[in-house]
């Protein structure tokens, strides 16, 4: 990702507990951010019951450049980055 000058964080209702375990058990190169409150989750209209997986890329002037539902692949996302 550095070649792209981007930085990827996961965000997540869990406890910090929860997700170092998660993190360790998948072995995921970047950091997960806590969200107990879901305030992120619904700036992002990512909230409800249940937490709707959302992949976006922000950029430096804090645009969303890509945002998609599910789990699209890195070079989807990353093409938006340039």
């Amino acid at each position: 990702m550095s070649k792209h000058n981007t930085v990827v964080y996961g965000v997540n209702p869990g406890s910090a507990q929860s997700h170092r375990a998660f993190r360790d058990k998948h072995h995921l190169p970047y950091a997960l951010l806590v969200d107990e409150d879901k305030r992120v989750a619904k700036l992002y209209q990512a909230d409800g019951l249940i937490v709707k997986r959302t992949v976006y890329l922000i950029g430096k002037d804090g645009k969303i450049r890509f945002g998609q539902r599910g789990m699209p692949r890195p070079g989807e996302v990353l093409k938006f980055a340039e």
